[in-house]
């Protein structure tokens, strides 16, 4: 592709004429031809290697600053404005394309994201899902995403890879950290839904306070030209307050002020899944999803409220929510001992309290959780998420999460002295031995919770991401003991 296009998008002019072969903004991967674009991070300066970029073949290079350069340099602003539309532009603008409808929100974009995907799919399309878990075509795993929100280089290739598939709509999990490094910027939403918003990703590395984290939430709905929002929370007039004046809004919840609102909420149980039965208003006929508890309901209302807006048929919608079992929410490993294990990403207080409230709905004797916690994440996370295991489990088996580059001991310290003598609880820093020993404990009837790790499968420590799959563990000792 030509320079002067690309530069055009920011508002530049070029008059030379320079082949470009890729983008970059990290001088590691810059090859012969490419445009580099030296980006500010949190560890290091980009600006600092423009010299390493040329020296590695880049024919122009985008910059905060204005410094000496052997290549065209171009000064810009905000160059991670700038590089999500050279990536829109590089890759021919996939998505205007497509209609792409972005979920955000604290706790329940993947859940959410993946109903939607899946009602899409039971309505006909081909739709793909860009989130926590990886890049989909379909149902097919089609990328990892290192982040939930991919920074614009993946992000428009992944968009260019859908529509060269044939893709329609793509659903896409929107994150706080997106929307402050402008991983989305110059895209247009055909919907955004809202889930909720409490204190998280708050700290070195993310955000400096919750009033940061919350505009940040809020400034994606400027980008949507529809939204859908919980009703119920409070932040929700701060996130529609950026809608454009014409934009059609609903609300879902369970309050009767909301627009599609759950009525009544009953579990059912099967061998190899928890699931729930609800009730919407106006609707005589009940909703069933494989998933577990009010929290899971709320997101499976969101789903219905985008999905009308959309205009996709209620059967397509029911048959959506039927099947819509996530990887690492609320899953239940089946086994003939007669212990129900279920296994959830539940990371903070609030998914703690989420899943082993409803954990209590069902039919169970002792309640043995499995956790710890993420190393170099504020304390407070660790001490709420064990305040609420003191509340609602019997017993618990403190291990490692992702210690990063904190001591896992300190970690597990912390979480036991939190638990106190609330509940009988054991430290076994080993993950895989920690699952063991809570299976060792369960007798027929009590459920075992691993929490915190989910679909994820590895630990990571001291940089690396070590392979680790608590499905993988499960199958061993049930193996082991049939």
């Amino acid at each position: 592709m030509k320079l002067a296009p690309l530069l055009a998008v920011l508002g530049h002019s070029c008059d030379q004429d320079v082949d470009i072969s890729s983008l970059s903004c990290d001088s590691r991967t810059v090859t012969p031809g490419a445009l580099f674009v030296a980006i500010p991070g949190e560890h290091a300066d980009g600006t600092q290697y423009i010299p390493q970029a040329v020296d590695r073949g880049a024919a122009a290079v985008v910059s905060p600053v204005s410094l000496p350069c052997s290549v065209p340099l171009f000064v810009v602003e905000e160059p991670r404005d700038a590089l999500a539309h050279l990536a829109a532009a590089f890759y021919g603008h996939p998505a205007k394309s497509l209609a792409l409808i972005g979920i955000t929100g604290t706790k329940g974009k993947t859940t959410t994201a993946h109903m939607v995907r899946d009602i899409l799919l039971a309505a006909g399309h081909t739709a793909g899902m860009i989130g926590t878990m990886g890049a989909y075509i379909g149902r097919e795993k089609w990328a990892d995403c290192p982040n939930t929100t991919p920074d614009p280089l993946l992000l428009h290739q992944l968009l260019s890879d859908m529509v060269a598939q044939g893709c329609t709509h793509v659903v896409m999990e929107v994150s706080s950290q997106a929307m402050k490094h402008h991983r989305v910027a110059g895209l247009t939403f055909a919907a955004g839904v809202f889930l909720n918003l409490s204190p998280d990703h708050i700290g070195p590395g993310e955000h400096a306070d919750y009033a940061e984290y919350a505009a940040c939430k809020a400034a994606f709905f400027a980008q949507c030209a529809g939204a859908v929002g919980n009703g119920e929370d409070m932040a929700w007039p701060q996130m529609a307050a950026q809608l454009p004046p014409e934009a059609p809004v609903a609300t879902f919840g369970f309050s009767p002020t909301c627009g599609v609102q759950g009525v009544t909420v009953a579990p059912i149980e099967a061998p190899s899944a928890l699931g729930s039965r609800f009730t919407v208003a106006g609707c005589d006929t009940p909703y069933t999803i494989p998933l577990p508890g009010r929290h899971h309901v709320q997101d499976a209302l969101a789903a219905v409220a985008v999905c009308r807006q959309l205009g996709l048929p209620e059967e397509a919608i029911r048959q959506g929510l039927e099947g819509a079992a996530v990887p690492g929410r609320a899953q239940v490993f089946p086994n003939h001992r007669g212990i129900r294990v279920v296994v959830d990403y539940a990371h903070n207080a609030a998914s703690f309290r989420a899943i082993l409230s409803c954990l209590h709905c069902y039919p169970h004797g002792n309640i043995i959780v499995v956790f710890g916690a993420g190393g170099n994440r504020p304390p407070m996370r660790r001490l709420d998420m064990a305040q609420v295991a003191a509340e609602l489990a019997d017993c618990a088996i403190v291990t490692t999460d992702n210690p990063r580059w904190e001591p896992v001991e300190d970690i597990c310290r912390s979480i036991t002295q939190a638990l106190g003598r609330q509940i009988p609880w054991e430290v076994i820093y080993d993950r895989r031995e920690a699952i063991f020993r809570a299976l060792d404990l369960a007798q027929p009837g009590d459920m075992v919770a691993l929490l915190g790790k989910g679909h994820e499968g590895y630990i990571e420590t001291c940089g690396l991401r070590l392979p680790f799959s608590e499905w993988a563990v499960l199958e061993e000792y049930f193996h082991r003991h049939p």
